[in-house]
């Protein structure tokens, strides 16, 4: 086992997740669906800040507990762009609500069990703070990297100047973004897979990303450097993938966390899209993904089914919205395994209704 990966996590009293629910993730793809309101950028972002905090490889100056709950703390008011830790405790659970998170870690040299964390928190309790009940025995080696749908190359030169003075301000996962832009190749050479996601990435953008004076450009042959402005939004967020990849932040055992990949990006694009996914994770990267999107979903299906996809690991997370009562998550090794999902229900009907006018058409035509 290499890298980083985040194989359990169980959630109560947090945000939308009021009744105790667990996620078991695998450590190649895992597709997180539901509609708006459903918590799917919300598990997203408690994976991300759990992982994140448990990246480094080394023991901290501080190791003390005492040390560790509040770096937590701020990882995850950072990560949600929250004042207070009762902005994260469950919207229906009431004034006395307590979130309860529990996972497991696993990475190089990091065995299962050695990295399992508990935490706590109150609402209207902010002078407790959190309580971690129980910390890691091992902090894992490689990073995590979040993937927001806010694109920002554009806004990197901003970014950067604020940040350095004002960090507590911004968007954390933008802010890490940029400074993971900031990483200068090692030098060392990619793996194949690797480097075929980044030409494949620079043949889709048509040239390569440079960073000159603080700021981005492409690079088209024989054209001059074009501002990141004047380019699509869905190819600047996939271009990120590529820096990231090119300077080494994203390399075999992150864990990267992408939410809606699909975003800005036409339906023709998303075959090579969800390549580029597999390619990954077959290289060896954890992914965790959400999506709304149907055609991105149908596309996973059939490049899994694929012989050299056969070995890459998968579970798809399906999570109602507005539901109460009962268990909101189903989980599956397989999409038409999971309970039904409102948020693709309507796409599925609407296709339906489309079909049953194409007689109709055909006839006027």
């Amino acid at each position: 086992m290499t890298g980083n990966m985040i194989r359990k996590l169980t959630v109560e009293g947090m945000t939308v997740f009021q009744h105790q629910e667990s996620f078991h993730f695998v450590p190649g793809i895992n597709i997180i669906v539901g509609g708006n309101d459903s918590g799917k950028s919300h598990l997203m972002k408690l994976c991300y800040a759990i992982s994140k905090w448990g990246c480094g490889g080394s023991r901290r100056d501080l190791p003390e507990v005492w040390a560790e709950e509040k770096r937590l703390r701020q990882d995850l008011l950072r990560v949600f762009g929250t004042h207070d830790l009762t902005s994260l405790t469950s919207r229906s659970g009431g004034t006395n609500v307590e979130a309860r998170v529990r996972a497991s870690l696993e990475g190089e040299k990091v065995p299962t069990g050695t990295a399992d964390l508990a935490f706590s928190f109150k609402a209207h309790c902010e002078e407790q703070g959190l309580r971690i009940t129980d910390m890691p025995e091992r902090y894992l080696s490689s990073n995590a990297v979040f993937l927001s749908p806010r694109e920002v190359l554009s806004i990197y030169p901003c970014y950067m100047q604020a940040g350095k003075r004002y960090p507590e301000l911004l968007d954390s996962s933008s802010w890490e973004l940029c400074r993971a832009l900031e990483t200068e190749p090692s030098g060392a050479p990619l793996p194949q897979a690797l480097k075929y996601v980044v030409r494949q990435i620079e043949h889709l953008l048509g040239g390569k990303l440079q960073r000159r004076n603080g700021r981005f450009y492409l690079q088209r042959p024989g054209q001059e450097p074009l501002e990141l402005n004047l380019i699509a939004e869905g190819f600047k967020r996939i271009g990120t993938l590529g820096l990231l990849i090119s300077n080494g932040t994203v390399r075999p055992g992150t864990a990267l966390f992408w939410d809606e990949p699909e975003m800005n990006l036409n339906a023709g694009h998303l075959p090579l899209l969800v390549n580029l996914m597999m390619t990954l994770c077959r290289a060896g990267i954890q992914l965790l993904l959400t999506t709304h999107s149907l055609f991105l979903l149908r596309e996973l299906v059939i490049q899994l089914s694929e012989a050299q996809n056969q070995n890459v690991g998968r579970r798809f997370f399906g999570l109602q919205a507005g539901r109460t009562e009962g268990k909101r998550v189903s989980e599956a090794d397989e999409l038409d395994k999971l309970a039904h999902l409102d948020s693709l229900e309507a796409e599925q009907e609407q296709a339906d209704r489309y079909l049953s006018l194409m007689p109709q058409l055909n006839e006027e035509i």
